[in-house]
C-alpha cells in the first residue's frame, strides 16, 4: 500500500513542489507572472496527455511495465528542467516540465485501474478513498518541502527533489504485484486505440466521472497555480510560511479520505457523493465570504480550502470508482477520466491567467466550478 501511496501521488507532488518557489523563479528569469504560469499549464498538458499513453502501455506490456517506463522519463525530465536552471533557459524549463508530466502521469492512472482490477466496485471505492490519503500527505508535505528547499538551497533545488523522487520510486516499483496477465498485442496500433477510445469518449457516465474528476483537479491546481502569488506577493508570506501554512488544506484532504473510507460501508457511492458536493460548496461559500470582509490570509486563504479539499476528495475516489463500472475496458475508460480530468484543470489554468491575480478571483472560479459538478453529478447518477 506505501508504494501505491507513493505512486498516485507522484504526478501531484511533482506538479507542486516547486510552486513556493514560483515568485523566485519568475524574478530569476525576469518574466511576467503569467509566463511563469506556463511551467505548471505546460505540466498540466503533459499529464493530459500521458493519461492517453499508459492504458495502451499498460495493455501491451503490463501495468509495472509501463510504470518504469514513466518513472524514467520522470528522472531524465528532472534532470533537464535543473539543466534550464543552470543555463539560464525557460524555454527549455518549460519543455522540460511537459516530458516531465508525461512521465509522472502513470502514476495515477496505473494505481486506479491497478486497484479496480484487484477489488470488487464497493471494495476498490473504499481503497482508493485511503488511498486519497496520498493527496493528503504527500503533495501538502511537497508543497511545505519545497518551500524550505526554495528559502534555504534556491528554487531550482525543487528539481532536484523531483529527480529524487523518481529514483526512490524506481527502486521500489518491483515489489509490486502484476494484475495484468493477458497481453493485448493490438494495444498499441492506431486503428485499435481510436475504436476503444472513440467507444469510451461516446460513453455519457465516462464523460460525466473525467468531469467530475476533472472540477477536483482544477480546484487543487488553481489553488497551487494562483495562491503563491496571493500569499507571498500581494499578502508578504515568507515561502516558508506559505509552504507550511499548505498544511492546513492537506488536513481537509486527510479527513476526507478517511470519512469516504468509512461511509463506503455503510452508503451507496451517490448518496458520499452528495456529501462530498455540500461540503465543497460549504468551503466555497467561506472562501468568498472570508475573503469580501478581508480576514487574514491564513484564514480566508487556506482554512476555505481544507474545507472544499475535504468534499473534493470523497468526490474524487466515489465518481471514478463508479464511472470506471461503465467502462468497457477499464484501463482505457481510467485514462479517458484522467484525460478529460487533466484537460478541464488544464484549461481552467490558462483561463485564470488571464485575470488579474487578486484574492477574490479564487472564490468566484471556485463557484463556477461547483454549478458544473453539480450538472456533472446529475449526468453520473
Amino acid at each position: 500500500m506505501f508504494i501505491l501511496l507513493l505512486l498516485i501521488s507522484f504526478a501531484s507532488v511533482n506538479a507542486v513542489l516547486f510552486t513556493p518557489a514560483l515568485p523566485n523563479m519568475v524574478d530569476y528569469f525576469g518574466i511576467s507572472e503569467s509566463a511563469g504560469q506556463l511551467s505548471v499549464t505546460t505540466f498540466l498538458a503533459g499529464y493530459a496527455i500521458g493519461q492517453l499513453l499508459y492504458g495502451p502501455l499498460s495493455n501491451r506490456y503490463g501495468r509495472k511495465c509501463a510504470i518504469y517506463i514513466g518513472v524514467v522519463i520522470q528522472i531524465f525530465s528532472s534532470l533537464f528542467c535543473i539543466t534550464a536552471g543552470l543555463f539560464h533557459n525557460y524555454a527549455l524549463l518549460v519543455v522540460a516540465r511537459f516530458f516531465l508530466a508525461v512521465g509522472a502521469g502513470g502514476g495515477l492512472k496505473i494505481t486506479i485501474t491497478m486497484v479496480n482490477e484487484t477489488y470488487p466496485p464497493q471494495i476498490a471505492s473504499q481503497k482508493i478513498s485511503l488511498l486519497m490519503l496520498a493527496f493528503a500527505i504527500t503533495p501538502g508535505l511537497g508543497v511545505a518541502l519545497g518551500g524550505v528547499l526554495n528559502s534555504y538551497f534556491g528554487w531550482l533545488s525543487c528539481f532536484y527533489a523531483c529527480c529524487v523522487y523518481g529514483l526512490l520510486l524506481l527502486g521500489l516499483i518491483s515489489q509490486l504485484p502484476e494484475t495484468q496477465f493477458l497481453r493485448n498485442l493490438s494495444a498499441l496500433k492506431p486503428r485499435y486505440l481510436v475504436k476503444v477510445y472513440a467507444h469510451e469518449f461516446s460513453n455519457a457516465k465516462i464523460i460525466a466521472g473525467g468531469f467530475l474528476v476533472g472540477m477536483c483537479s482544477c480546484f487543487i491546481y488553481l489553488f497551487a497555480t494562483l495562491s503563491p502569488f496571493i500569499a507571498i506577493n500581494q499578502a508578504g508570506m515568507s515561502s516558508v510560511d506559505y509552504g507550511f501554512a499548505n498544511l492546513i488544506p492537506m488536513v481537509g484532504l486527510a479527513l476526507g479520505s478517511l470519512i469516504s473510507a468509512k461511509l463506503t460501508k455503510y452508503f451507496p457511492v451517490l448518496s458520499i457523493l452528495k456529501i462530498g458536493i455540500t461540503i465543497t460548496i460549504l468551503g466555497v461559500v467561506l472562501a468568498g465570504f472570508f475573503t469580501y470582509v478581508q480576514y487574514p490570509i491564513l484564514i480566508s486563504l487556506f482554512v476555505p480550502m481544507m474545507i472544499i479539499n475535504m468534499g473534493e476528495v470523497m468526490i474524487l475516489a466515489n465518481a471514478s470508482s463508479r464511472a470506471i463500472c461503465f467502462a468497457q475496458d477499464k484501463a482505457h475508460g481510467a485514462s479517458v477520466i484522467n484525460f478529460i480530468a487533466i484537460t478541464l484543470a488544464t484549461i481552467t489554468v490558462l483561463s485564470a491567467g488571464t485575470f488579474n491575480i487578486t484574492a477574490i478571483v479564487l472564490p468566484g472560479l471556485y463557484a463556477i466550478l461547483c454549478i458544473i459538478t453539480m450538472i456533472m453529478y446529475g449526468v453520473l447518477k
